[in-house]
Parts: structure tokens; sequence; C-alpha cells
């Protein structure tokens, strides 16, 4: 049976309320406002939502609408700043809200069937935006022939939790890009560890540790960002899913989003978290001196979720193996901390990772973010004019969504062991 999902329609409403302005002559003017209110699409995000994100539409509106004033912040993406657009998180944590532009908007609904098509297969596993909700506010005083502005938001997940500057050392912006992607050390000075670095900066490292290698000196787990091989095949092949959606679809600008939590040298305890973790230790002492594989297994197994920063993403290898991973991350994480560490929606099996950065355990949040940039004449004549300027058209941002999608992909095949 083929259901008839609502791709390109809306459904509408009004609220009308009493407002407070100054006139010209400033003096107190009292006059009824119009609040026109629409929701893009309810039936397909609402099933995206609920049977494929497994969000119920309960927890969805209290998160909305009943956990508080939204808490609001500014992107580090200069693409954002440059169209003004503004971000929250809703107030306990869950969902990231942010205006876009109304060619976005038309973009998102273009390919909306082929998203919920792509997540439908790849829920589980995909780590694109998963995307919740799309309204419109449009606000004008009654009777004005002034329509007011249409503001159009999406309702997302966000790839870090919350409170990921309490604990994330390193934050990377990855397009593929080696033009003009590095951070300024004007933003290193002023963000510290909350810069968000970009494509120029990972490879130099990449290079530096490299070149030490060829001298003889081991550095095996220095460079990039080391998942081990089983994990970067399975995230190399989802991106390759992915990307192939972005590619249909026209988009580029694209990225993914790396947030690293040094798991050895940054640890933020507070007394609660200090005596979790000592009971976490004896218990685990007790089953160190185990010879039973089984009870060191059944014990990891048996650990209580809320003490975990983030599930071990693959739990069908070795028993030891989840025994030793799991016991190591619970006695080494900054807990317990609002959120603990997860992200509001689950962002998919491959959005968490264990491994290790520049030779010191190390913990990945990734996500692939910002696809809703269409490949346009515009950026035809965009690519154009930087190549007249002297630029590398074929590192520049501003290539064609096939020609994006390889070098993206060759990027961080290279920088991802």
């Amino acid at each position: 049976m083929t259901v008839e999902w609502d791709w390109n329609w809306s459904t509408e409403g009004e609220l009308r309320f009493q407002a407070t302005t100054e006139s010209k002559e400033g003096t107190p003017k009292t006059a009824v406002r119009v609040a026109e209110l629409s929701v893009f699409s309810p039936d397909t995000f609402a099933h995206l939502r609920n049977s494929i994100f497994g969000i119920s539409e309960g927890d969805y509106r209290k998160s909305i609408f009943s956990s508080g004033p939204f808490v609001s912040f500014q992107s580090n993406s200069k693409g954002a700043a440059r169209v003004g657009g503004v971000f929250f998180f809703t107030r306990d944590g869950t969902y990231m809200i942010k205006t876009i532009k109304k060619e976005e908007a038309k973009i998102l609904l273009k390919m909306l069937p082929a998203y919920h098509k792509h997540m439908k297969r790849y829920a589980r596993t995909s780590l694109l935006t998963r995307f919740c909700g799309m309204y419109g506010v449009r606000i004008y005083d009654e009777g004005s022939l002034d329509r007011g502005t249409l503001h159009t938001f999406i309702v997302m997940n966000s790839a870090f939790p919350a409170e990921a500057s309490r604990f994330i050392s390193e934050r990377f912006d990855l397009k593929g890009s080696t033009v003009g992607r590095e951070v300024s050390e004007e933003e290193l000075k002023k963000k510290g560890r909350d810069a968000v670095m970009k494509d120029l900066d990972l490879a130099r490292e990449f290079q530096v540790i490299n070149s030490i290698k060829e001298g003889g000196h081991r550095t095996k787990g220095y460079s990039g960002f080391n998942i081990g091989l089983h994990a970067k095949t399975a995230l190399m092949a989802q991106l390759r899913e992915d990307v192939k959606l972005l590619v249909e679809c026209q988009v580029m600008d694209y990225s993914l989003l790396v947030g690293v939590v040094d798991m050895e040298t940054f640890v933020h305890f507070d007394r609660s978290a200090r005596e979790a973790i000592e009971s976490v230790r004896r218990v685990g002492r007790k089953f160190a001196t185990s010879k039973k594989l089984e009870d060191r297994a059944l014990w990891a197994l048996g650990t209580p979720i809320r003490l975990l920063s983030a599930p071990p993403t693959f739990l069908a290898k070795q028993a030891w193996s989840l025994a030793h991973r799991t016991l190591s991350s619970v006695v080494t994480l900054p807990l317990p901390y609002y959120g603990s560490g997860k992200c509001g929606v689950d962002g998919g099996l491959l959005s968490v990772f264990h491994g290790s950065r520049n030779g010191k355990r190390a913990l990945y949040y990734m996500g692939l973010i910002d696809f809703l940039q269409p490949w346009t004449t515009r950026k035809v004549i965009e690519r154009q004019l930087k190549g007249l300027m002297g630029q590398d058209i074929n590192a520049i941002s501003c290539v064609t969504p096939e020609e994006y999608a390889v070098r993206f992909l060759e990027f961080l095949d290279t920088h991802i062991s």
C-alpha cells in the first residue's frame, strides 16, 4: 500500500493578542496583533519523529512547550552569521531550533521525500541531521496592509550534547575544502578550546606527524582521528550512503562536525561523581581478579546506564573487549553533569565513537550538518569569480555536488584511521 505524504502543504492557524507599542509621538499605543502559525508537512515530520526516530509526541511537545524558555547561543558557522541565522536549544537540551532562509526551506521540502525514504532505511546509522519539524511564524497588526515577514525555523537534533562546552576539548568543521579553511588566531585566542578548527588545521597536523613518522619515530595513533579499522569501515560506508542522497538532491557545502573529548586529561568530577566512580572502581577491582570471562562481561553489561557518557558503538565485539572498554569509560568520564554527555535525540549508532587522539584515549561525537545549500546559478558564478581571483576552483567550497562529495569523502578517508 502506498502512503501519500504531505510533502508540499502545511496547516495554518492564527493567534490574536493585545500588544502595547509606542507611537511616533512617543505615547503608548495598544493594538491587536495577529500571529499566523504554519506547520509544514505535519504528517511527514510526525512520522519521522514517531516511527523512524522513536520520539513520542508527548515528549516532543513537553520539550518544545513545557521545559521553559529557550536557550540562545551563537553559532560558530560564518554562513549562519552571514544570513542572520538564530539558534536556540530547548530548555531541557533535547532539541536545537534554527531559523532558516526561504530558499533553504524550499530545498528541505523538495528533498523531504528522498530524505524520508533514506531515513526509513538508514536511521539507525545515518549521520545526517534528524529534522523533527518545520514551522513558520508571521506577526503583524490586525487590519494592516503590511503582513510582516514569515520567519521559518526547523527543529532538529544536535550533534553535540547541550552542555558540550563543559567537556569537549576540540571541535572540527570539515568540508574537504582547503581554501581559507583554517581557524584564525583571533578566534583561537578568544574562544580557546571552543574555537572551531577547519580542514587545513587538521591537514597540517597530519602532515607534521607523518613527517616525524618518516624520520623513524613511533607516531601510530597520533595524527587525525583514530577510531579503529572496523569503526572506520562502518563510518565511511554510511557516509557514502548519506552523501549519495545529498548528490541526488543536488546540495553541497555541508560538513562533518566532530567533537573530541580527551578522556585522560579533561576530567571534571563533583563529590557525587567521585563517590559513584569510586564505587565502580571497587567493583571493578573485584571482577578484575576473576578468572571467568563471563563474570567480567556480565558486570560490564549490568553497569547502570546513567553512569555512561555514551553507549559503546559496536556491541558485537568480543566480551572482554566490551567489558574493558565499558569499565575504562565509566571511571574516566566527566560525570555527572546535566545531560550526562548524551545528545537529546539519538543521532544513530555512528554518532559516537571510542578511539584515540594524539596518543590518548578519546571520545568522538560526529554529525553531518548544514546540507540545505543548493547548487544554483549564483554558485556557478561565485566559483567562476573566485577562479578569476586566482583561487584554485577545485579546492574552494563552491564546487558541483558531485565534485564536493568526492573531495569530502576522500578528505575524511585520509584523516580518519
